[in-house]
């Protein structure tokens, strides 16, 4: 299938490697215990995570002696995980640059598939599902982390309020964005069924990203973060620094965790039995 979204494209998600690690894995790593806590994960058995980013879950499990195989289409993103894993001097974990449509890796190879926020990106979205079970053994078990209910994801609704701010007139495109074509229970209930899986629950969770420095946020990551790619590219420079003014000015207004402003996402974690 074509890609024409920048997000969906490799270069643009390894260019950030560092700043996704730094900046928003505290967020991701919150999910990714939620995961493990509804799979039940044992030491020993086989887990492959696909599209893993820097590596959260991944390193999560190896830790707690999960045989991983941790896979994601950016270079970018391995070699970080990489440098992570030799760190740690982690035997029980390898990373791997896959396309998470059409993993390198024979049917019934793991005890369990897990994609976290990763594969609400993939051109062919039914088809990162199909992969998901197929790679599973027989009683094994997937698990997908999508985003919940728009409205209650902050970060997206601070950009998009300062966005109308400063450019009043700017009407959002009709097309969803690429996340946004699974969000929710009802629908990542209906993608796990359709791709064969059983016994599907959903869990609906909120996670929490405090924002300590929201300058250093918007230049490191809100500004270059690739699903926003396409809503800046429609504005000259001076008009994106306006829009990010704005933005920091925003979280003046954000409820404080602890005494930091700290913004919420809602996610929803789909687990079923292949």
């Amino acid at each position: 299938m074509q890609v024409t979204n920048i997000d969906q494209k490799p270069d643009a998600w390894s260019e950030i490697a560092s700043h996704y690690e730094a900046t928003f894995e505290s967020l991701t790593l919150q999910y990714a215990h939620r995961v493990a806590e509804l799979l039940r994960i044992r030491p020993g058995v086989d887990l492959i995570d696909i599209a893993a980013g820097t590596g959260a879950f991944s390193l999560l499990m190896a830790r707690q002696g999960v045989n991983v195989l941790a896979t994601d289409f950016a270079p970018g993103m391995i070699a970080r995980l990489e440098d992570r894993i030799s760190a740690e001097n982690l035997a029980n974990i390898r990373a791997a640059v896959m396309d998470g449509q059409a993993l390198k890796v024979p049917d019934g190879s793991f005890d369990i598939s897990v994609s976290i926020l990763g594969l609400i990106f993939f051109p062919d979205i039914k088809q990162g599902f199909l992969e998901m079970k197929r790679v599973l053994r027989p009683g094994g078990h997937g698990a997908v982390v999508c985003w919940g209910d728009p409205r209650n994801f902050m970060l997206k609704n601070l950009v998009m309020d300062a966005v109308k701010t400063v450019v009043p007139q700017f009407q959002p495109p009709t097309q969803p964005p690429v996340w946004a074509r699974l969000v929710g229970a009802e629908s990542l209930e209906r993608h796990l069924g359709e791709a064969g899986f059983r016994q599907v629950n959903i869990t609906t969770v909120t996670g929490y990203l405090p924002i300590r420095h929201p300058q250093e946020f918007w230049d490191n990551f809100v500004k270059r973060m690739p699903p926003l790619a396409y809503l800046f590219g429609q504005f000259d420079a001076a008009c994106v620094d306006k829009i990010g003014q704005v933005f920091i000015e925003g979280f003046a207004k954000v409820s404080p965790l602890d005494g930091i402003p700290t913004v919420t996402a809602e996610a929803c974690i789909g687990v079923g039995v292949a």
